[in-house]
């Protein structure tokens, strides 16, 4: 992200809220804070306000240095309440299981934020939630990295239950001068000065089902959600791409240098172009299928079988294990919920 982009990076202005309940809840004014450093309280109310990201780390840094509290970033996450996200929290607390939601807020990512970027990796045991400040943006202050994945956590355990902890924390700040309060909030090992703000959780932990799960519920939020980002966005490389890779399909799952080409692009400059969306190649063509997927089940004339083939998968029983590992469900099991 460079250029305008830099200028142009910005924040949910809703994450506001959770900041000045913090600042409050230390006795300061939020709305004095909010004024000296050039934020208008007025906008909260409105629903399309975004902040710019350089106020946004100034907002944290004064409340940082106004309640002498070297951790709050991490108290103003606790003060986050879900619907504050207002689509993608609603679509959160209805995912079928964590994992759900953390591949939702990775997808959504940059409602929240087009200063960072989030990246999931994962194999058979654990899952990797990665958060980095985007190109050409500099470091993050500390505060803010606080604040981002403590936010994550926050959600995670506002489905689930408190008792809810990720295996290791990893974060690019630096040290603080007491790092108890870090690992008591996180209830996990932290490590500070490392290269990227990682969040590793055991995928057992992760993939249990939810009792709240609703899938109706989620997909009309993700439509609120992705017509939002629609019109956000505007033209954008991902949407370009997954175009591509819906009409690809059905011949099986296209490359990234198959995409590239059609888009007359080299595979370099696509891997750079979604980078500064905050997604990759890989990110899209998964979440496509399991869009599509979801979309084709709930078809009461679509068989599974015939799902699979449209989706890109070879064997019907490959496309049933990947479902079963996005969703924690079987895709009849699915099907069934959702026709009821």
């Amino acid at each position: 992200m460079t250029g305008d982009s830099q200028q142009d990076a910005s924040v949910m202005g809703a994450f506001i809220l959770p900041v000045a309940t913090a600042l409050r809840l230390r006795g300061e004014d939020p709305l004095e804070v909010m004024a000296s450093i050039g934020l208008d309280p007025a906008q909260v109310a409105n629903p399309e306000w975004r902040v710019p990201e350089v106020q946004w780390q100034q907002l944290l840094q004064r409340g940082v240095a106004v309640t002498g509290d070297e951790s709050f970033g991490l108290f103003a996450a606790l003060q986050l309440r879900p619907q504050v996200l207002r689509s993608l929290g609603l679509a959160w607390l209805a995912s079928d299981t964590i994992y759900d939601g953390l591949r939702r807020m990775i997808r959504f990512s940059q409602l929240l934020t087009t200063g960072s970027e989030l990246r999931l990796e994962e194999d058979d045991e654990l899952v990797r939630v990665y958060s980095h400040h985007a190109e050409g943006l500099g470091d993050m202050v500390p505060c803010a990295v606080d604040f981002g994945l403590a936010v994550i956590v926050r959600m995670c355990r506002l489905t689930v239950g408190e008792y809810l902890a990720p295996v290791s924390v990893e974060m690019t700040r630096p040290s603080p001068a007491d790092s108890y309060r870090w690992e008591y909030q996180f209830a996990a090992p932290v490590r500070f000065s490392g290269p990227e703000n990682c969040l590793c959780w055991s995928r057992s932990d992760i993939e249990e089902p939810l009792v709240t799960g609703d899938p109706n519920l989620a997909r009309v939020n993700d439509e609120h959600s992705q017509a939002y980002l629609d019109g956000f966005l505007s033209h954008s490389t991902s949407r370009d791409v997954v175009g591509r890779i819906i009409e690809r399909l059905p011949d099986g799952p296209p490359s990234q240098r198959q995409i590239a080409d059609a888009m007359h692009l080299s595979n370099r400059t696509l891997q750079r172009k979604l980078k500064e969306e905050g997604t990759s190649f890989m990110d899209l063509l998964q979440d496509t299928r399991l869009q599509l997927a979801r979309k084709y089940l709930r078809s009461p004339g679509r068989s599974v079988v015939e799902t699979a083939y449209l989706l890109g998968f070879s064997e019907p029983s490959t496309f049933s294990r990947a479902f079963k590992r996005w969703t924690g469900q079987a895709p009849a099991d699915y099907r069934e919920q959702s026709n009821r």
